[in-house]
Protein backbone atom coordinates (compact mmCIF):
# COMPACT_ATOMS: atom_id res chain seq x y z
CA UNK A 1 0.00 0.00 0.00
CA UNK A 2 1.33 3.70 -0.89
CA UNK A 3 2.26 5.47 2.07
CA UNK A 4 0.97 9.13 2.48
CA UNK A 5 3.86 10.90 1.20
CA UNK A 6 3.75 9.17 -1.55
CA UNK A 7 -0.04 9.42 -2.23
CA UNK A 8 0.89 13.02 -1.28
CA UNK A 9 2.93 12.93 -4.19
CA UNK A 10 1.11 11.60 -7.03
CA UNK A 11 -1.84 13.68 -6.12
CA UNK A 12 0.19 16.71 -6.78
CA UNK A 13 1.68 16.11 -10.09
CA UNK A 14 2.26 18.89 -12.17
CA UNK A 15 -0.93 18.18 -14.69
CA UNK A 16 -3.56 17.21 -12.25
CA UNK A 17 -6.05 19.75 -10.17
CA UNK A 18 -4.17 18.74 -7.28
CA UNK A 19 -0.37 19.59 -8.74
CA UNK A 20 -2.46 23.26 -10.03
CA UNK A 21 -3.91 23.52 -6.63
CA UNK A 22 -0.66 23.61 -5.15
CA UNK A 23 0.93 25.50 -7.21
CA UNK A 24 -1.76 28.15 -7.04
CA UNK A 25 -1.60 28.24 -3.17
CA UNK A 26 2.08 28.46 -3.37
CA UNK A 27 1.79 31.42 -5.64
CA UNK A 28 -0.31 32.76 -3.60
CA UNK A 29 2.05 32.55 0.09
CA UNK A 30 4.89 34.20 -2.33
CA UNK A 31 3.30 36.68 -3.47
CA UNK A 32 3.05 37.80 0.30
CA UNK A 33 6.25 36.83 1.41
CA UNK A 34 7.99 39.03 -1.52
CA UNK A 35 5.65 41.71 -0.89
CA UNK A 36 6.53 41.81 3.30
CA UNK A 37 10.08 40.95 2.78
CA UNK A 38 11.23 41.94 -0.52
CA UNK A 39 12.80 39.32 -2.55
CA UNK A 40 16.67 39.24 -0.87
CA UNK A 41 14.82 38.97 2.57
CA UNK A 42 11.82 36.74 1.31
CA UNK A 43 13.09 32.61 1.89
CA UNK A 44 11.40 29.30 0.51
CA UNK A 45 11.39 27.76 3.53
CA UNK A 46 8.77 30.43 4.68
CA UNK A 47 6.69 30.51 1.66
CA UNK A 48 6.29 26.81 2.46
CA UNK A 49 5.56 27.36 5.82
CA UNK A 50 2.47 29.32 4.77
CA UNK A 51 1.25 27.82 1.51
CA UNK A 52 1.99 23.84 2.94
CA UNK A 53 3.58 23.00 0.63
CA UNK A 54 7.05 20.70 -0.11
CA UNK A 55 10.24 21.80 -2.22
CA UNK A 56 9.66 19.47 -4.57
CA UNK A 57 6.65 20.71 -5.33
CA UNK A 58 8.12 24.44 -5.65
CA UNK A 59 11.16 23.29 -7.56
CA UNK A 60 8.75 21.04 -9.73
CA UNK A 61 6.22 24.20 -10.76
CA UNK A 62 9.12 27.16 -10.15
CA UNK A 63 12.67 25.98 -10.86
CA UNK A 64 13.67 28.47 -8.07
CA UNK A 65 12.77 30.76 -5.91
CA UNK A 66 13.65 33.63 -8.77
CA UNK A 67 11.41 31.25 -11.16
CA UNK A 68 9.13 31.58 -8.35
CA UNK A 69 9.55 35.55 -8.59
CA UNK A 70 8.87 35.87 -12.03
CA UNK A 71 5.54 34.00 -11.93
CA UNK A 72 4.46 36.57 -9.55
CA UNK A 73 5.30 39.36 -11.90
CA UNK A 74 3.94 37.58 -15.08
CA UNK A 75 0.59 37.29 -13.24
CA UNK A 76 0.75 41.24 -12.15
CA UNK A 77 1.70 41.96 -16.12
CA UNK A 78 -1.07 39.61 -17.62
CA UNK A 79 -3.43 42.05 -15.85
CA UNK A 80 -2.24 45.17 -17.44
CA UNK A 81 -2.26 43.00 -21.09
CA UNK A 82 -5.52 42.16 -20.76
CA UNK A 83 -6.63 45.47 -19.83
CA UNK A 84 -4.63 47.42 -22.58
CA UNK A 85 -5.95 44.77 -25.14
CA UNK A 86 -9.86 44.23 -23.66
CA UNK A 87 -11.47 47.39 -26.06
CA UNK A 88 -11.87 45.37 -29.35
CA UNK A 89 -14.70 47.84 -30.88
CA UNK A 90 -15.19 51.23 -30.87
CA UNK A 91 -13.23 54.02 -32.96
CA UNK A 92 -9.45 53.42 -32.96
CA UNK A 93 -8.99 56.70 -31.09
CA UNK A 94 -11.75 55.67 -28.37
CA UNK A 95 -9.89 52.56 -27.79
CA UNK A 96 -6.42 53.94 -27.31
CA UNK A 97 -8.03 56.70 -24.48
CA UNK A 98 -9.00 53.17 -22.72
CA UNK A 99 -6.20 51.52 -23.08
CA UNK A 100 -4.36 54.47 -21.50
CA UNK A 101 -7.00 55.14 -18.53
CA UNK A 102 -6.75 51.19 -17.79
CA UNK A 103 -3.28 50.84 -18.23
CA UNK A 104 -2.18 53.58 -15.90
CA UNK A 105 -5.10 51.94 -13.30
CA UNK A 106 -3.69 48.75 -13.52
CA UNK A 107 -0.15 49.89 -12.87
CA UNK A 108 -1.00 52.03 -9.89
CA UNK A 109 -2.73 49.16 -8.24
CA UNK A 110 -0.84 48.63 -4.90
CA UNK A 111 0.36 45.14 -5.94
CA UNK A 112 1.87 46.75 -9.20
CA UNK A 113 3.58 49.29 -7.53
CA UNK A 114 4.95 46.91 -4.48
CA UNK A 115 6.74 44.81 -7.46
CA UNK A 116 8.50 47.95 -9.14
CA UNK A 117 9.82 48.71 -5.47
CA UNK A 118 11.04 45.66 -5.00
CA UNK A 119 12.68 45.67 -8.57
CA UNK A 120 13.95 49.20 -8.52
CA UNK A 121 15.38 48.32 -4.70
CA UNK A 122 17.11 45.09 -5.45
CA UNK A 123 17.83 44.85 -9.16
CA UNK A 124 20.99 46.26 -9.30
CA UNK A 125 22.21 43.27 -6.60
CA UNK A 126 20.13 40.40 -8.53
CA UNK A 127 20.45 41.89 -11.84
CA UNK A 128 18.56 38.52 -12.63
CA UNK A 129 15.49 40.13 -11.84
CA UNK A 130 14.94 42.83 -14.10
CA UNK A 131 16.88 40.39 -16.72
CA UNK A 132 14.39 40.09 -20.08
CA UNK A 133 11.98 42.27 -17.95
CA UNK A 134 11.91 45.01 -20.86
CA UNK A 135 11.69 42.91 -23.50
CA UNK A 136 9.06 40.62 -21.95
CA UNK A 137 6.71 43.43 -20.36
CA UNK A 138 7.88 47.04 -21.39
CA UNK A 139 8.25 45.89 -24.99
CA UNK A 140 4.67 43.71 -24.84
CA UNK A 141 3.05 46.81 -23.46
CA UNK A 142 4.52 48.89 -25.91
CA UNK A 143 3.98 46.70 -28.63
CA UNK A 144 -0.10 46.25 -27.84
CA UNK A 145 -0.18 50.84 -27.78
CA UNK A 146 2.06 50.66 -31.44
CA UNK A 147 -0.80 48.55 -32.37
CA UNK A 148 -3.64 50.65 -31.29
CA UNK A 149 -1.95 54.02 -32.96
CA UNK A 150 -1.30 52.68 -36.28
CA UNK A 151 -5.07 52.00 -36.24
CA UNK A 152 -5.41 55.72 -35.47
CA UNK A 153 -3.12 56.56 -37.74
CA UNK A 154 -4.96 54.49 -40.74
CA UNK A 155 -7.93 56.77 -39.90
CA UNK A 156 -5.79 59.68 -41.28
CA UNK A 157 -6.56 61.57 -38.14
CA UNK A 158 -2.79 60.92 -37.51
CA UNK A 159 0.28 61.75 -40.10
CA UNK A 160 3.21 60.07 -37.91
CA UNK A 161 4.48 57.08 -39.86
CA UNK A 162 6.30 55.61 -36.32
CA UNK A 163 3.72 53.69 -34.24
CA UNK A 164 6.91 52.29 -32.20
CA UNK A 165 8.34 55.81 -30.95
CA UNK A 166 5.21 56.79 -30.44
CA UNK A 167 4.30 54.04 -27.85
CA UNK A 168 7.07 54.30 -26.60
CA UNK A 169 6.70 58.17 -25.62
CA UNK A 170 2.70 57.52 -24.92
CA UNK A 171 3.82 55.33 -22.07
CA UNK A 172 6.67 57.49 -21.30
CA UNK A 173 4.03 60.23 -20.61
CA UNK A 174 1.33 57.98 -18.69
CA UNK A 175 3.60 56.82 -16.35
CA UNK A 176 5.69 60.17 -15.49
CA UNK A 177 3.21 61.49 -13.21
CA UNK A 178 1.90 58.75 -12.07
CA UNK A 179 3.66 55.68 -11.58
CA UNK A 180 7.00 57.44 -10.90
CA UNK A 181 5.30 59.74 -8.54
CA UNK A 182 3.98 57.14 -6.16
CA UNK A 183 7.26 55.37 -6.21
CA UNK A 184 8.97 58.74 -5.40
CA UNK A 185 5.98 59.57 -2.65
CA UNK A 186 4.57 56.86 -0.70
CA UNK A 187 1.98 58.72 0.40
CA UNK A 188 0.83 60.12 -3.34
CA UNK A 189 -2.95 59.65 -4.02
CA UNK A 190 -4.72 59.87 -6.88
CA UNK A 191 -8.70 59.19 -7.72
CA UNK A 192 -9.68 56.83 -10.65
CA UNK A 193 -11.29 59.94 -12.15
CA UNK A 194 -8.46 62.16 -11.98
CA UNK A 195 -6.24 59.53 -13.41
CA UNK A 196 -8.25 58.94 -15.92
CA UNK A 197 -8.23 62.90 -16.96
CA UNK A 198 -4.50 62.17 -16.86
CA UNK A 199 -4.29 59.80 -19.14
CA UNK A 200 -6.73 61.48 -21.54
CA UNK A 201 -4.29 64.78 -20.89
CA UNK A 202 -1.06 62.37 -21.83
CA UNK A 203 -3.18 61.40 -25.03
CA UNK A 204 -4.19 64.82 -25.86
CA UNK A 205 -0.06 65.28 -25.64
CA UNK A 206 0.64 62.47 -27.85
CA UNK A 207 -1.87 63.57 -30.75
CA UNK A 208 -0.28 67.03 -31.12
CA UNK A 209 2.77 65.60 -31.92
CA UNK A 210 1.35 62.41 -34.19
CA UNK A 211 -0.73 65.31 -36.37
Amino acid sequence: MPTAAARKKKSAAPGSRRGRDRRAEILKAARAVFFERGYLGASTDEILARSGGSKETLYTHFGSKLGLFREVVQAELEIIFAVVTSQAEGPPLDRLRLAGRGFVRQAMRPDTIAILRILIAEGVRVPELTARLRDTAYGTIMRLFAERIASVQATGEWTSDDPEALADTYLDLLQGGTVFRQLLEPDFRISARKLDAYADACLERLARLAR
